[in-house]
């Protein structure tokens, strides 16, 4: 697989900056001026994409009478799934115009697809990229096709083995995509269940990026992303958690969203790479911290040197101590005052 996948003018890839996306695929509230301000808040967030979907109910559902349950702010709701998903849509021109509006914003917009018509919509509209959700790993058909478009693909994990990920991924290589970050996620709030050490797996057994999808508000397990080797982290955005609504509990709002994307970017630049690489200020530390060679007492000229008359003292602008040995046992050529260093020039 790829190891670098260009979006307009951003980059997923392993020397690149981490990738940050908004998922406002549910906050939204499929309100045309919030979904143009979470584009803002995003804009001004500094991260980079925002991440929608494209419900067609009756194209996933066989059962309407499915209920869901879901967290807020004022308890447990439950509503009728089809009808619920049936309201979160945009019209195709109004999301032309979202997708015109991230553009203009310098965000780039995809969406998760889980069915033919969001196919179809997501070429009318121009995305870049496709999301795939955890709940459509055995629906092959879908993932060809959309394979097949040589778009990049974001691909969630969850409730998956290694053999369900592996066929895929073959179905993307059968038609020549070779574009794919698999997104580690989990639909749990337990610790001991999120298995966070499948980023560094999932880049070693499939060779390809890897990211990170957030459930919840908390930056512990992103910041493990992080230093695992995500190069793509999902987090939710609302605008108030208060909203009505599944996800708005579960979501940052703009100002904790902010300092979330400065957060993540200064943990990814904070790690670096394999190797030792002192900072400027810790390299003009080390000259005032580190130690040089003097005389522990006034030396009358042709003193034969010992051990005891020589140490080590701060700062670092002369002879290191560790070649102290280099003048043991010969006299000096010059008088030395107590504290003054010794040259290389002095036996």
């Amino acid at each position: 697989m790829r190891k670098q996948i260009q979006l307009r003018d951003k980059v997923i890839g392993e020397a690149a900056p981490i990738f940050v996306i908004a998922e406002i695929g549910v906050t939204c509230n499929y309100d045309f001026a919030m979904a143009k301000t979470l584009i803002d808040t995003v804009r001004d967030s500094g991260a980079d994409a925002v991440k929608f979907i494209f419900w067609f109910p009756g194209e996933i559902m066989s059962d309407r009478t499915v209920l869901y349950d879901y967290d807020t702010t004022d308890g447990k709701k439950t509503e009728n799934m089809y009808d619920m998903l049936n309201s979160l849509r945009f019209t195709l021109d109004e999301w032309k115009e979202l997708k015109g509006y991230a553009d203009d914003c310098g965000v780039v917009m995809f969406s998760t697809v889980n069915s033919p018509s969001g196919i179809t919509y997501a070429e009318s509209v121009g995305l870049e990229a496709y999301k795939l959700s955890s709940w459509d790993y055995n629906y092959l058909p879908l993932w060809r096709r959309i394979a097949s478009l040589g778009k990049p693909m974001l691909i969630d994990t969850g409730p998956v083995s290694t053999l369900e990920v592996a066929k895929v991924l073959q179905v993307m290589k059968d038609e020549g995509n070779d574009q794919c970050v698999l997104l580690h996620c989990f639909h749990t709030q337990s610790p001991h269940e999120m298995n966070m050490r499948a980023i560094p797996y999932m880049r070693r057994a499939f060779d390809c990026l890897v990211g990170f999808s957030a459930e919840g508000q908390e930056d512990q397990n992103d910041i493990m992303a992080v230093t695992l080797g995500a190069k793509v982290i999902e987090k939710r955005l609302t605008l108030d958690r208060q909203l009505p609504g599944h996800h708005h509990i579960l979501s940052k709002e703009p100002a904790e969203f902010k300092r979330y994307v400065a957060m993540i970017r200064d943990v990814d630049s904070a790690l670096g790479g394999y190797e030792l690489r002192p900072s400027p200020n810790d390299l003009a530390e080390r000259r005032k911290w580190f130690r040089h060679l003097v005389a522990v007492r006034d030396l009358a000229e042709g003193t034969v040197l010992t051990e005891e008359m020589l140490e080590g003292k701060r700062p670092e602008n002369g002879i290191s101590p560790e070649y102290v040995n280099h003048f043991i046992g010969r006299p000096i050529r010059r008088a030395l005052r107590a504290d003054e260093a010794i040259s290389w020039d002095d036996v």
